[in-house]
């Protein structure tokens, strides 16, 4: 349904370089990236509000690389939602019905439609949209850019402005409402947790480059390059060289002079220099009264624990790995958190799960 090849988009404090993808119909590609890596230059770009210097846009195999905004039937959901206050909550909704030749009966009959499957139907008849709330903005935004039954839709940040009540309500909304209206969307966010639950495909931008595209788990466990694992909370991050390599795993010398076992990764050799990491929650505290599960078998270090944060259902723990002065990350669930009953000062036995861990060659620096 698009395609973006070889783009690359230049102007004052923004730059896209030769960024190439693709989504299906109906897809949800998700571009996750921190603030500046060019998420919003990349939408605006596919609108048509910005001309690239080279590269090709093509939608249905339809090249609209110079097309005009109007021309892309395309809907724009931007960070301010841009809602007209001299319009009623209506008149939002049915604004883009004239200039797409939407007769008014059916434009008012299917902002109707939409409103009662968003949940605001009670919102028509408000004269003014600056009294609704923010989640109630938003789905006035949706329902606005669904009237006109675009082909594609792009979303900037479209729960930033959101409490975390609200934001959570539309998380779980999204996937069913683009579902229903079998649409192609392509949304920007910086947010771990929006990307991971809404995307079938994720794509990580970063300083103007596309580091990596895949599914949510390509991305979680085999980050391509050391920004996407900085991205992504990778936090227990190593550097070391290869001692040992068979078929089925690496053992790795780290620069602090512990012994890891690792996943293989192709294209590595015996001397080579690496960096490998692993997510802080895939580290597991071995319970001395329950058997050893085979895949905590391997990378199993005493340690201390130093410091303990309440995450809200969650704790992250800060471990000293004993006689080396490495730190690690681990995030617990809290019902483990409180049957263990752990305290600070606490010695601990933790396993660092091989096949959790990603590998990349020394040389990659993202």
């Amino acid at each position: 349904m698009i395609q973006v090849r070889n783009l690359t988009v230049a102007g004052p404090g923004f730059y896209l370089d030769d960024i190439s993808f693709s989504v299906s119909k109906a897809g949800y590609l998700i571009v996750l990236g921190p603030s500046g890596a060019g998420k919003t230059v990349l939408l605006d770009t596919l609108a048509g509000l910005k001309k690239p210097q080279k590269g090709r846009i093509l939608f249905a195999g339809r090249d609209i690389t110079y097309a005009l905004p109007e021309e892309r039937k395309i809907g724009y959901i931007q960070q301010n939602l841009a809602l007209f206050p001299h319009l009623s909550i209506m008149e939002n909704i049915t604004f883009g019905a004239r200039p797409n030749r939407i007769p008014p009966s059916r434009a008012r009959e299917r902002a109707r439609e939409l409103a009662a499957f968003l949940g605001i139907e009670h919102l028509l008849s408000r004269s003014n949209p600056l009294t609704l709330s923010g989640g109630e903005k938003q789905r006035v935004a949706l329902a606005r850019t669904l009237l006109v039954e675009p082909d594609i839709i792009l979303m900037d940040e479209p729960f930033s402005a959101l409490d975390s009540f609200t934001r959570r309500q539309l998380i779980f909304l999204l996937p069913e409402i683009f579902t229903r209206f079998k649409v192609t969307v392509i949304h920007v966010t910086h947010d771990l947790q929006e990307a991971f639950l809404l995307g079938d495909k994720i794509a990580v931008l970063i300083d103007g480059r596309l580091q990596q595209i895949g599914s949510r788990d390509d991305i979680y466990r085999r980050p391509a390059t050391l920004e996407v694992a900085r991205l992504l909370l990778n936090r227990n991050m190593f550097s070391g060289r290869v001692d040992a390599i068979s078929s089925t795993e690496i053992i790795a010398q780290s620069s602090q002079g512990l012994t890891f076992q690792l996943p293989v990764i192709p294209n590595l050799y015996l001397g080579d220099k690496i960096h490998f990491g692993i997510n802080p929650r895939e580290v597991v505290i071995i319970r001395h009264d329950r058997p050893l599960a085979p895949r905590v078998q391997s990378n199993i270090f005493p340690a201390t624990v130093r410091s303990i944060f309440d995450q809200y259902g969650s704790y992250l723990l800060f471990l000293d790995l004993a006689g080396t002065g490495m730190k690690i990350e681990l995030e617990l669930p809290g019902y483990i958190y409180h049957d263990m009953a752990l305290k600070m000062g606490e010695q601990v036995t933790v396993s660092l799960k091989k096949d959790s861990f990603w590998v990349l060659p020394a040389n990659e620096e993202g």
